[in-house]
């Protein structure tokens, strides 16, 4: 039996900022924190009453959610699909990267959305969506569906005789959705991939979807078809970060012109959500069209909660601790107390994760008994780490971006690395968005990038006649051609221009491997959120700036295979074991951030995190630390269990970096 101060002398920050990092709601299905049910209610229920309003009439709604900065959007959009996902299929739209692509964007994340499944089932969403149409429910039609593909496509077209695009392409997929071979070859045609011409001819369709007006076509085919379904929520979330206009602020014209499309061409039973900070909204709608902003139904604003709702989360946030102390504490705020609430708002009203700083603040100087230093460089890696496994687990292959988006990834990143880039390269419509030039600091030559990951061998044909033209007229000193998709076989006029051009003399080809794309992805993912005022270290919200300083300090691009290849990061001359490095760079990290935790604790979060490695391998690594002076042991001599471990700030003497 402990009590509750010994508890929390062993365990981490219940209000640790890692915690709180939001993002993507599909990745959070499972609710792993308490909730306060009385904090945004009333808007969840405002939400719930516009999704009534489509299920009883079928007519697309759109709904605007915007807050101040860590005034709880994104914790929102994760309670309202825990709620409302038994009567809605559920879409996240990441920010997107070009104007001109915005359709082709829409379309792919809402694919890639409805191939998620569901918890609790076994079916995708886009396959409960197909079995929930009214012509593949039809018994009498149940084994014409499942065998002949004919058959099923004469009686799609009969069921929805007019208004689809493409239609006999498009019901040809919906087939293909039926058939397990043939699924994800489906899924791959309806994101936009521009595959190889055997695909097409298993797909029995002609053509990638490679144009905007396809993939509002393909969209509108959803909304058209879809009346006797549950609705498509589209999520756009954090969209502060679309492209900016000459202004320098964020152009939301584009993302409007979809939202009216949507209504206009009466496209049913889509419930529209657009997530933005408060502030950008109030700048960015003096500039849209005043008939688009009619197209909004409802204009949803985040309140403040009140001092007993932040009392409550600090509550929550503390009770796991309370659960495991014998004798319980008198108070459930304990170590923290309703007064400082009270002194921090004094008008009654606080900002959600202003309540969880502070309570992070207070417990770490509870648990020390004094008011410690913090290392931002430290905490950014866990959060760094955090970040980098969710992408782990989520991207399985590159070309589940677009050359697109995975050309302004490498931008991006780039950028961060004070690489100056420059966008639009090569003097193509299509391809000047999978290009750019670049000046990198130790050479005088102007470099270019082209990223083209289209499997279609006609596609790589026209992209390298557009590098053979666009070379010959100087448009760089060496271009590098990065490419994981086959470049095709010598007979392929493709391959033997490739051949000719990237030669590695001056103009070179480079392989990216999955590795480098979660790298890529990883820091996307936290530049989106530093634009939506997301990003939090010790009650600091990291601007853009910011964000790209830490990534340079704290080096977690260093071991980017394709920046290494790029000679933009600089590879290690003797590699050490690269799992021992991490383990040891994540146990001194959160040590440093937690200033003190229990030794037990520490290897057993250590393994959720790398639980391919045993237990002897973290304790190995906790004693190189403590021979390296970095932390130490108390009481020294105590079993493991009853040790906890302490972080020895630099001294003179003590000059561990």
């Amino acid at each position: 039996m402990a009590t509750i101060d010994e508890i929390i002398k062993q365990e981490v920050n219940p209000f640790d900022p890692v915690t709180f990092k939001t993002g993507n709601f599909w990745l959070a299905d499972k609710q792993t924190t308490a909730t306060v049910d009385s904090i945004h209610q009333d808007e969840i229920n405002q939400i719930a009453n516009v999704l009534r309003l489509v299920i009883r009439d079928q007519y697309t709604r759109t709904v605007l959610l915007e807050g101040d900065s860590g005034s709880g959007k994104s914790y929102l959009l994760g309670r309202l699909k825990r709620k409302l996902k038994p009567y809605a299929f559920f879409v996240y739209i990441d920010p997107w990267t070009d104007n001109q692509y915005i359709w082709r964007h829409t379309l792919r994340e809402m694919v890639d959305s409805l191939m998620k499944k569901p918890a609790g089932k076994n079916d995708s969403q886009l396959s409960l969506w197909l079995k929930g149409l009214s012509a593949f429910r039809d018994r009498s039609m149940i084994k014409n569906i499942l065998g002949e593909r004919g058959l099923f496509i004469h009686n799609f077209k009969s069921t929805y005789p007019s208004g689809i695009y493409q239609a006999r392409e498009f019901f040809g997929v919906l087939y293909a959705l039926t058939k397990p071979d043939l699924y994800s070859l489906g899924c791959d045609w309806l994101r936009g991939e521009n595959l190889a011409q055997d695909d097409f001819k298993a797909l029995g369709v002609s053509k990638s979807i490679d144009s905007e007006d396809a993939a509002r076509g393909i969209i509108g085919n959803f909304g058209r078809i879809s009346a006797s379904t549950k609705p498509i929520l589209l999520c756009f979330d954090q969209v502060e970060n679309a492209p900016t206009n000459a202004s320098q602020k964020p152009e939301l014209q584009p993302l409007f012109n979809v939202n009216t499309t949507l209504h206009n061409q009466y496209l049913k039973n889509f419930i529209v959500i657009i997530s933005i900070v408060k502030d950008k909204w109030h700048i960015c709608k003096r500039h849209l069209e005043q008939s688009d902003l009619a197209r909004i139904e409802k204009q949803i604003s985040l309140k403040s909660i009140n001092l007993e709702q932040a009392e409550a989360l600090w509550i929550t946030r503390l009770y796991p601790l309370h659960d495991q102390a014998t004798p319980k504490p008198d108070s459930p705020l304990y170590p923290l107390q309703k007064q400082a609430l009270e002194q921090k708002f004094p008008g009654g009203k606080a900002n959600v994760r202003t309540v969880l700083g502070l309570g992070g603040q207070l417990f770490i100087e509870h648990k020390l008994g004094h008011k410690p230093p913090i290392d931002d460089v430290a905490t950014f890696k866990l959060i760094w780490l955090k970040e980098f496994q969710k992408t782990q687990q989520k991207v399985e292959r590159i070309r589940q971006f677009s050359s697109v988006d995975l050309t302004q990834m490498l931008q991006q990143a780039m950028n961060a690395l004070q690489i100056n880039t420059d966008p639009h390269l090569l003097n193509h419509a299509k391809y000047s968005s999978y290009s750019f030039s670049y000046q990198h600091p130790d050479k005088t030559e102007r470099l270019g990038i082209f990223w083209n990951e289209e499997p279609n061998m006609t596609s790589f044909n026209a992209a390298m006649n557009a590098c053979e033209k666009d070379l010959k007229k100087n448009c760089c000193d060496t271009l590098t051609l990065i490419r994981a998709e086959k470049l095709g076989q010598a007979k392929n006029k493709g391959y033997k221009l490739f051949k000719k051009l990237f030669n590695g003399s001056p103009h070179r080809h480079l392989t990216p491997h999955l590795d480098s794309i979660h790298y890529l992805r990883t820091y996307q993912l936290l530049v989106n959120s530093a634009g939506a005022g997301e990003l939090v270290i010790h009650q600091q919200t990291l601007d853009l700036p910011t964000l790209e300083k830490l990534i340079r300090d704290s080096h977690v691009l260093q071991n980017c295979p394709l920046l290494q290849d790029l000679g933009l990061v600089s590879k290690p001359i003797i590699k050490p074991d690269p799992d021992l490095e991490k383990i040891k760079d994540f146990l001194f990290n959160l040590v440093k951030t937690q200033f003190m935790i229990g030794r037990q604790k520490l290897v057993d979060l250590t393994m959720q995190d790398f639980s391919h490695i045993d237990e002897s391998q973290i304790n190995q690594q906790i004693q190189t630390l403590c021979q390296e002076n970095q932390i130490t042991l108390i009481p020294p001599d105590a079993k493991p269990q009853d040790q906890s471990v302490c972080w020895k700030p630099p001294t003179k003497n003590n000059t561990s970096p």
